[in-house]
């Protein structure tokens, strides 16, 4: 299986995400799949997982990161749709209009333009026909000032009345922004920060499951580690049981003898099965991680190896700065403050728009249109209860609020990284000075039951050196697994966390 590495932001944008690749979703359904067959047909063995197997296993199942990953998708096309703000908008209106009673012209109040329209006319037509009718040498201006005036005194007009009381309309309406003072823009920089900080999110929610699944495996593989342990004391102190007893036997110890060793067989049978009752709730704990049924059989690594390792701190550090998903959402957020900020500003700017329309049923309407209207608007707000200047001044605090949060963060990341980079130190130290502890505690174990043997040598010795073996075993195995685990948890701080495998498997 290869070895997992993060993808860069951009590689999650273009979903080439190792996880969320088709090749990928297959391999891991063959590994779980395999587990599987391998349960129903051979129950007696269980397959073998290593450390990456059973990451690649979690992130496949896992459905939290299900859920992120469907975050990804959906701001992937709200940036898509924000990019459908810079083209025309098309709209086919279409209705039907029916009138309660017909529509009327109301005479009295243009009955003046009526009066000017009669004189106009009367005088065109004295200019035309005045010799046919007797009327030459008339001039056109006596005769419209005499119709107006005569007009004048007749009484008002009746309304008129427009003989269409019901009619559909139908329209093709487009409207392309040509200045919109930024705001389409900053909209559309804005759903992009929006996709990066969901994909950063989902890089974070990989990492905290990477990392569960890292210290429950390791804890596993400490408690199987101690299991054995127990048992190897435990069979020991059945050896030296049955060693006192054919002592007693041939009457070369006291019988009180045979009582403390039952007793130290009876506590080192009670520290086996507490163990192993660990080491049932630790596997249950890895299963919840990889989302595996109790029906599929596993079993993880026999023990961890010690390989010594050299930490940069400087080089982390600056790892740390670059890799953090917590910078990388507050870069996001920074960038998405900036455009709301950009957003406000772009409200005291004018609106500037072209628009046009096509009118496909003039002819069904009481006041014809014509056929194409196409045009440029302009719009500009001048008041509003002084809001936008407020809102204004709120995004500007919040463009300081998210500056200060980042450095804020970058405190936190900086301590964090040290704590962990001290303890994996300090960590690493404990263990190493173990080893030596250990490896006098078996002399000391093999001597005295060499001594017991033969006939040189005390019971209680015998048993005690036992204690003291096993006693400085589990703090070795303890140390090594809290040599990993921090180091696990440095690369986590990192941005990280899939560093460590290699290291262990």
């Amino acid at each position: 299986m290869p070895t997992l590495h993060y993808q860069s932001d951009e590689n999650f944008i273009k979903m080439n995400d190792r996880v969320n690749t088709k090749k990928d979703k297959l391999f891991i359904k063959l590994v779980v799949l395999a587990l599987v067959v391998h349960t129903i047909y051979v129950p007696a063995q269980a397959q073998n997982l290593s450390l990456s197997e059973a990451l690649e296993i979690s992130y496949f199942n896992n459905n939290k990161i299900k859920q992120y990953h469907e975050r990804v998708e959906q701001k992937i096309y709200e940036d898509q749709a924000a990019k459908g703000n810079f083209l025309p908008s098309i709209n086919l209106l279409g209705g039907y209009t029916y009138l309660s009673k017909n529509i009327q012209v109301n005479s009295s109040q243009i009955s003046s333009s009526l009066d000017e329209l009669g004189g106009k006319y009367g005088a065109a037509f004295v200019t035309a026909y005045g010799d046919q009718i007797g009327l030459s040498g008339v001039s056109a201006e006596s005769v419209f000032s005499t119709l107006t005036s005569v007009l004048g005194q007749f009484p008002s007009y009746p309304n008129m009345e427009i003989d269409n009381q019901k009619f559909p309309t139908a329209a093709l309406v487009a409207t392309q922004p040509i200045f919109t003072g930024g705001k389409i823009i900053a909209a559309k920089k804005y759903a992009k920060a929006e996709l990066n900080a969901a994909t950063i999110e989902l890089t974070q929610v990989k990492d905290d499951i990477a990392n569960e699944l890292i210290e429950r495996y390791l804890n596993l593989v400490l408690i199987k580690q101690v299991v054995k342990t127990r048992e190897d004391v435990y069979n020991g102190m059945l050896k030296h049981q049955e060693q006192a007893k054919r002592a007693i036997q041939l009457e070369i110890l006291p019988k009180h003898v045979l009582l403390r060793a039952q007793v130290a067989v009876a506590n080192a049978q009670k520290d086996l099965n507490n163990d192993k009752n660990k080491e049932a709730l630790a596997l249950m704990a890895l299963r919840t991680t990889m989302n595996v049924q109790d029906t599929v059989a596993f079993k993880v690594m026999d023990s961890l190896t010690y390989k010594p390792l050299d930490l940069d701190f400087e080089a982390l550090l600056n790892t740390a700065y670059d890799k953090q998903p917590v910078l990388g959402l507050i870069n996001q957020k920074e960038a998405m403050a900036k455009q709301a900020l950009a957003l406000e500003k772009s409200k005291f700017m004018p609106n500037i728009a072209a628009f046009g329309s096509y009118n496909m049923m003039r002819d069904e309407l009481s006041i014809i249109p014509p056929k194409f209207i196409v045009g440029v608007q302009a719009q500009i707000n001048l008041f509003n209860g002084f809001k936008d200047f407020n809102q204004l001044k709120s995004k500007k605090h919040l463009k300081k609020e998210v500056q200060k949060a980042k450095e804020y963060a970058l405190q936190q990341i900086h301590l964090l990284v040290q704590s962990n980079y001290i303890n994996a130190i300090n960590q690493q130290k404990l263990y190493n000075s173990l080893s030596a502890t250990v490896a006098l505690a078996k002399e000391n174990l093999r001597i005295n039951t060499r001594r017991f043997e033969e006939g040189l040598g005390k019971s209680i010795d015998v048993i005690d050196a036992s204690l003291l073996y096993e006693k400085s075993k589990i703090e070795q195995l303890a140390a090594l697994n809290d040599y990993y685990q921090s180091i696990a948890k440095l690369y986590a701080s990192i941005g990280e966390p899939e560093k460590i495998i290699p290291l262990i498997n």
